[in-house]
């Protein structure tokens, strides 16, 4: 059950980010939500707001590369207690049947609510959540940086 439960999540999660439906992405996040970029500080959206500013950002660079959907590949999902799932999987971002970047891992932590299961965690390669936040770009299969940087992220870390 724990495999379908996170399965729906990331459909409703990757149809809200490529549709534009933020109604739809905040309803699988909870707040406040912690988002961990490997190797770089953590960061939490508070409110609406903050939530609604990073989905249109991470929106934005997806249409902008003309993704068509992002594949979540589940590893391993871990039972945390009745009510906490922590699953780590491999994503696909792709653009029709290409994959545009290198597969990367993903971890999330995913609490029951009252309206079901919720994203309250997500931890993903520097680079991601670099791109998500426009701060890095996609070149040769690889998140690349933007700016005056040169480290290269594989999504491996």
């Amino acid at each position: 059950m724990p495999g379908r439960v996170f399965a729906a999540l990331g459909e409703r999660l990757t149809r809200a980010l490529l549709d534009g439906d933020f109604p739809a992405y905040a309803s699988v996040m909870a707040l406040p939500l912690k988002i961990t970029p490997r190797g770089d500080a953590a960061y939490v959206l508070h409110n609406l707001d903050e939530l609604h500013a990073d989905f249109q950002l991470y929106h934005a660079n997806l249409t902008g590369r003309g993704v068509t959907d992002i594949f979540r590949q589940i590893n391993e999902i871990t039972v945390l207690d009745a009510t906490h799932l922590r699953v780590r999987c491999t994503v696909h971002i792709m653009v029709r049947a290409q994959r545009i970047v290198d597969p990367f891992e993903s971890r999330f932590l995913l609490a029951e609510q009252p309206d079901g299961w919720l994203i309250s965690e997500i931890e993903s390669a520097r680079g991601h959540i670099r791109f998500s936040l426009g701060l890095s770009e996609i070149e040769g299969g690889a998140f690349l940086p933007k700016r005056d940087e040169t480290e290269e992220d594989d999504g491996k870390a």
